[in-house]
């Protein structure tokens, strides 16, 4: 039995290490605005941007979507509305849809203000099937 204990730890730790790679704060993200790299035409003009509450998607089209986000040092299982707002820590990104009563959440890969670059994967496998990642390039204010 006890080895069966920790084998199971061993498991989560490993799955932990995998996908949460790089621990940020909100205080990296608040004040930014990120553009996606990958994107076809239709998208070449939208980006994100983040305050101490919310990260705001600025579509091509004027459209923006508001989302309240925090940051988790754990897989998230719900959205956690006390964390909103608050100076948080974390190698998940963790954004929750009103309109769908929906939240996602992304692995942070790689984040670094300096090189402009921050990589998202997002690990909510039910919605698509499999895990998007997503590389912005920080905007110049």
């Amino acid at each position: 039995m006890k080895k069966i204990v920790i084998l199971f730890c061993a498991i989560i730790a490993f799955a932990n290490m995998v996908f949460g790679q790089v621990t940020i704060s909100t205080s990296d993200l608040v004040g930014t605005k990120w553009q996606l790299t990958d994107t076809g035409d239709s998208h070449s003009k939208s980006f994100y941007e983040f305050t101490s509450k919310r990260s705001l998607w600025h579509c091509s089209d004027g459209t923006i979507f508001t989302y309240p986000y925090y940051l988790s040092a754990s897989i998230p299982t719900a959205f956690d509305s006390t964390k909103v707002g608050k100076q948080t820590k974390g190698c998940y990104f963790v954004k929750y849809n009103t309109q769908m009563n929906y939240f996602y959440y992304y692995a942070i890969m790689s984040f670094n203000k300096s090189t402009g670059k921050m990589v998202l994967k997002c690990l909510n496998k039910d919605i698509i099937g499999l895990t998007d990642t997503f590389t912005y390039v920080l905007m110049k204010k």
